[in-house]
């Protein structure tokens, strides 16, 4: 089963910062005093002002609290920041139900705090929350004050106030639920592309250990140069004395050798440009390759006429992804196979294993599968990493059940935009 990664784990868990966190709150706690100041003082409607101050002063001793226990670069996560959820919450009951429950308009804010938990939290953690919300809901409806009015409060028909909490409910339920479905995706996403720029990145430090290696021969060519002519001079002079013969001659042939690897070191390098150009069929016997060593044999299949293309690190890591999840999967073998037509290039990666799971093969190519029916553990986060970098060199996959058996992927390109014309080809014969 493949595992993200520290960074992309930082997905999963957000969080908030506490000084985000209290600067909500400081906003939420100047509305409430701003609302009680005008409508107990202004329009002079009777308000509980005992009860109501005393709530909101609870938020702002909470908030001095956060300010004194935290850093200001602390995050809060998972328990803690529930907690904090559910007192917002409460605190918002508390103040409807003294000032007329749901026929209050500010009643709507009871929505807040879930939205919130809904874009950080888990769904395990977000469902006592959402629990929390609709039992305040209840207790304002059933029980909350009357509205604070100068004269007799107005009657509402049972069908408008049964209406109204079923608003609430729905509104609170869709929400929390379409608010967590998007953060969560958007979160898996952010983690999935995280994993695809780690790929990346390593593939390019792959290439700059080759540059490195080259430059480095080309340095080291001059002192071994000389090294190698002193050696061979000191070695006619001197190869047969008795004491440093033998000396002198391991010292030409360590030399010699030195020189030796130094040019394999810088060959190796140049023939592994990222951005040689070179044909398809031997960019997928690279790939192939590349695999080994392999539990089942990997064949590619190609016909004369092979299109060039760029081997890029992207196209490199995204085949190579397909091909090895091919072979952890195939039963005996794996096969490489190219169709070019006039318009299309495509490559397709067989096997002959169990197939794609049903429930998966719709969902292939999202950043994080989740749980399958089948017995597959796999995340899903190389498919996708694949099929970005795919996508990044003008391609396309699909994915489907061959029906003698076995997984089946077709990459294709647009032949105008992959295929890359030889320079050689076109250059006129001196």
């Amino acid at each position: 089963m493949e595992r993200p990664s520290i960074a992309a784990q930082a997905f999963d868990r957000p969080g908030v910062r506490v000084r985000t966190l209290a600067n909500i709150r400081w906003i939420a706690i100047l509305g409430q005093f701003t609302t009680l100041l005008v409508v107990g003082l202004w329009f002079g409607y009777p308000l509980l002002w005992g009860s109501l101050l005393a709530a909101v002063g609870a938020s702002v001793i909470l908030n001095f609290g956060l300010s004194t226990l935290y850093e200001r670069s602390d995050r809060m996560t998972g328990r803690e920041l529930s907690l904090h959820l559910a007192f917002d919450l409460i605190q918002a009951g508390v103040l409807l139900f003294l000032t007329g429950g749901l026929a209050n308009p500010f009643a709507l804010l009871l929505i807040v705090p879930i939205t919130i938990a809904a874009t950080l939290l888990t769904a395990r953690e977000m469902a006592p929350l959402v629990a929390l919300a609709f039992g305040v809901l209840a207790i304002v409806w059933f029980w909350a004050q009357p509205l604070p009015w100068n004269g007799p409060p107005p009657e509402f028909p049972l069908v408008y106030r049964v209406g109204d909490v079923l608003a609430y409910g729905l509104a609170i339920g869709f929400l929390a639920v379409y608010l967590w479905m998007v953060s969560a995706e958007a979160r898996d996403r952010a983690r999935a592309l995280v994993a695809t720029e780690a790929a990346l990145t390593r593939e390019a430090r792959m290439n700059a250990l080759g540059s490195l290696a080259a430059a480095a021969a080309h340095e080291l060519g001059g002192p071994l140069g000389s090294i190698s002519l002193i050696a061979h001079s000191l070695e006619e002079q001197l190869g047969d004395d008795p004491d440093f013969g033998e000396d002198i001659r391991l010292l030409a042939a360590e030399a010699a050798r030195s020189r030796r690897i130094m040019k394999e070191l810088s060959t190796r390098a140049e023939a592994e440009d990222p951005f040689a150009v070179l044909g398809l069929d031997l960019l997928l016997h690279e790939v192939a390759e590349s695999v080994k060593p392999a539990r089942v044999p990997v064949r590619v299949i190609t016909a004369a006429g092979q299109p060039m293309v760029q081997r890029s690190p992207e196209l490199l890591h995204a085949l190579n992804n397909l091909v090895s999840n091919a072979v952890r999967h195939a039963g005996t073998e794996v096969r490489l196979e190219t169709i070019v037509t006039a318009s299309e290039i495509r490559v397709v990666v067989l096997d002959d294993g169990f197939g794609f799971p049903p429930d998966l093969l719709p969902r292939l190519g999202e950043p994080m599968l989740g749980p399958s029916r089948s017995k597959s553990d796999s995340t899903g986060l190389g498919v996708f990493i694949a099929t970005t970098l795919i996508e990044r060199t003008g391609g396309r996959l699909s994915f489907s059940n061959r029906p003698e058996g076995g997984a089946r992927v077709d990459v294709r390109w647009p032949r105008e935009e992959f295929e890359v014309i030889d320079p050689e080809a076109d250059r006129e014969e001196p």
